[in-house]
């Protein structure tokens, strides 16, 4: 099971797609709150993708060391990927890559 932060369908849905073709189920939070509410919900979580717009500290300190994590953004917001790797983040993309990279994070995930 994934977890996908995103408010936008146009990212929502290539995601979803993708994740049905590596067997994978996602639930789709639009919101840090409602994330951190799925988080204390499911104990079956393998990855976390993360729209970096929308996540704030509070959400990363509930998510579990075991869960794999990545983030994706704009590829103009230098400071936030510094921000998400600062943070614990380890896969983090431009949203222009995020097609390309997301099948191997999913096939890696614990």
């Amino acid at each position: 099971m994934i977890l996908l932060l995103e408010d936008n369908v146009m990212f929502t849905m290539p995601i979803l797609e993708l994740a049905r073709q590596h067997g994978e189920s996602v639930i789709v939070a639009e919101n840090a709150g409602r994330a951190r509410d799925v988080l204390a919900e499911r104990s079956d979580l393998r990855g976390i993708l993360l729209d970096m717009r929308l996540v704030d500290d509070d959400l990363l300190q509930h998510i579990p060391p075991q869960v794999a994590v990545a983030a994706f953004g704009p590829h103009v917001e230098g400071a936030s990927f510094l921000a998400m790797r600062q943070r614990g983040v380890k896969s983090v993309w431009p949203n222009s890559k995020l097609r390309e990279r997301l099948p191997d994070w999913m096939q890696a995930l614990p």
